[in-house]
């Protein structure tokens, strides 16, 4: 591959596959007379008379029967090409800028090479993967600069000899970077209990519609069961597990038991789900409470709640039949996955280490 300054470099900017839109970046020295030669603007002016920023439609290819696409121009070294989705339209645009001598290039390298840092790289590739708005957000501050600006800064303050500022500093970085390096990867929230306590029904309310099947029958669950959504703008992996008892119906209630057990450990968070129809003091006593996951007891069929009947302070009362507590247990779910929104709003606003590298600078 060549690596010649002169030499025109053209990427695919967006996934492979198929899709609605495709982007092929254009850039280096003969960049504008390259695309000028395949593209035929629509209407008055040529590619070499639109200012820096103009957004031109035409034909790519045969001025009569070509693909029609859309070429934006961020100045005479740097163009995007906007076409069809799917690898057939994007491959055929990068195949006739190579057969003029333009060099292909994987997306990351040509980003870099056209002025890109690292971690603006980083944050492109994290967006494509990010979960739910407020990780987007956190990602395209990060893109814009704004953990480069901070990390120059700490370097600033080091070579001043300004320690207790850049220790200061660092601490913010690494107090961030636990939610940053969550951002493409959603929070995990097992939901646990005895059979025939409502965690299906729990699962379906907190989704929106029927991810698991809800009966009367104890251990209709009988494996787990994951289901992905966004409370709060952030994404949350429900996990449904098998229902806790001591006499399974048989080997496959068993082995969903054993597997409900072990995924309890890899949760950022369990509900605790008990029934108000059977007493607190004997509700859940088949299930393992051995593991050291944060937990949060959920009460459900609060409709169906003996009259006068009280809930430990710490529970939160649902119902599914009447939506009594789902609001209210959504947000104590974002509260206890992301504390920092509500302890320290500004820690997130700014600068995020979102890799491990970023973290590995922090020393």
């Amino acid at each position: 591959m060549s690596s010649h300054p002169a030499a025109i470099r053209v990427a695919l900017l967006t996934p492979p596959g198929r899709g609605a839109l495709a982007v092929v970046g254009v850039a280096g020295r003969g960049a504008l007379a390259a695309v000028s030669r395949l593209f035929s603007p629509r209407g008055r002016g040529s590619l070499d008379q639109r200012p820096d920023g103009a957004v031109v439609f035409g034909r790519w290819g045969d001025r009569e029967r070509g693909e029609e696409i859309v070429v934006v121009r961020h100045s005479a070294e740097r163009f995007e090409v906007h076409c069809h989705g799917g690898a057939a339209a994007s491959e055929a645009v990068i195949a006739s800028l190579e057969a003029d001598g333009a060099v292909r290039q994987p997306w990351p390298e040509w980003l870099k090479a056209a002025g890109e840092s690292t971690t603006q790289v980083e944050a492109r590739e994290a967006l494509a993967r990010a979960g739910g708005p407020k990780a987007a957000r956190i990602l395209c501050r990060q893109l814009a600069g704004t953990l480069d600006a901070e990390i120059a800064r700490i370097t600033r303050l080091d070579a001043a000899g300004d320690v207790t500022l850049a220790a200061a500093a660092r601490d913010h970085l690494r107090r961030a970077a636990r939610v940053g390096l969550r951002l493409t990867r959603p929070w995990r929230v097992v939901v646990a209990g005895d059979v025939n306590v409502g965690k299906s029904s729990l699962v379906n309310a907190l989704a929106g519609h029927a991810r698991s099947i809800v009966s009367a029958e104890p251990g209709t669950t009988r494996d787990v069961l994951e289901t992905r959504i966004v409370l709060d703008g952030w994404e949350v992996d429900l996990v449904d597990t098998a229902g806790l008892r001591d006499d399974p119906a048989g080997p496959t209630e068993a082995a969903g038991i054993q597997r409900a057990r072990s995924v309890v450990a890899g949760a950022d968070l369990v509900l605790q789900v008990v029934s108000t129809t059977i007493p607190v003091s004997k509700a859940g006593s088949t299930s393992d409470r051995r593991d050291a996951c944060p937990a949060m007891l959920v009460l459900t069929k609060c409709d169906l709640a003996p009259p006068g009947s009280e809930a430990p302070p710490a529970a939160i009362r649902t119902s599914t039949v009447t939506g009594l507590g789902m609001d209210e247990l959504a947000a104590a779910i974002i509260r206890r996955l992301v504390p920092e929104e509500r302890d320290d709003p500004a820690l997130l606003g700014g600068p995020v280490p979102f890799t491990a590298r970023h973290v590995e600078m922090l020393g």
